[in-house]
């Protein structure tokens, strides 16, 4: 059982996301609605964010990472579809130990990976938004994020 929870329109979850970097370059998943974003998930109850992290990128991508270091605490808040979300999301920095994937299927749709330079995140639909100017100017240092987005 992942952790979320419900009450009524409003819901709330912890998840983990991996920041695959190389060269300058992010590594992301690519939505129906030409949206980017990263790959990882809710973390399970009793589970910590460092293997949830390896967790979905084995269920994602069927590979196997080292975990780098965690880069990213964030507060996710916005609304989709009618509720409103909070997240607490763990951006942690991975290092793929095989070959990446140019699609997964997620939903049951296929989606598209692709990387990305820091100097074209400027130019996409990239969800957490702040990743655009963020990672080009971070210092290495872990980050607390508030990211509040308007209706999707």
């Amino acid at each position: 059982m992942d952790f979320r929870t419900r009450f009524g329109e409003q819901s709330f979850g912890v998840r983990a996301s991996a920041l695959i970097i190389k060269d300058e370059k992010i590594y992301l998943a690519k939505s129906p609605k030409n949206e980017y974003y990263l790959l990882g998930g809710a973390i399970l109850v009793n589970e910590l964010t460092e293997d949830a992290i390896i967790r979905e990128m084995k269920e994602e991508l069927n590979i196997d990472i080292e975990v780098k270091q965690l880069a990213f605490v964030v507060e996710n808040q916005f609304s989709l579809d009618l509720t409103k979300h909070h997240q607490i999301e763990f951006f942690y920095l991975v290092n793929p130990l095989s070959d990446l994937n140019k699609e997964i299927y997620e939903g049951g749709q296929k989606r598209m990976c692709e990387w990305i330079s820091f100097e074209e995140l400027s130019k996409i639909n990239l969800n957490p938004s702040f990743l655009k100017i963020t990672l080009k100017n971070w210092d290495g240092q872990v980050k607390h994020f508030v990211n509040k987005n308007k209706e999707k």
